[in-house]
């Protein structure tokens, strides 16, 4: 009963092991796949940008956002009522 036991006791820690090292995202493909998404979700998966900067927009009323992050920029339109969207995410090589 015991060596069933130990044997159970294994098999757990293994599985949990083996789920630990299942592959996470980076957050360039996180962010890839937040575009038209909610900035907030985006902040809250992968974190504040290193700088951002805002301009007029060329969309609308609201203003381009351009957030730049280890390896890659975020671009995005905040509207006048303040609520900003992913419209796109590109890799700098």
């Amino acid at each position: 009963m015991k060596k069933i036991g130990k044997l159970l006791l294994v098999t757990l820690a293994l599985s949990l092991l083996l789920c630990a090292c299942g592959e996470k995202k980076n957050a360039f493909e996180t962010a890839q796949q937040m575009i038209g998404e909610n900035l907030t979700a985006l902040t809250d998966a992968i974190g504040k940008p290193n700088n951002e900067s805002y301009a007029s927009s060329c969309l609308g009323d609201g203003e381009d956002g351009e957030l730049s992050y280890d390896g890659f920029t975020v671009y995005t339109y905040r509207a006048p009522d303040g609520a900003e969207t992913v419209y796109d995410v590109i890799e700098q090589k």
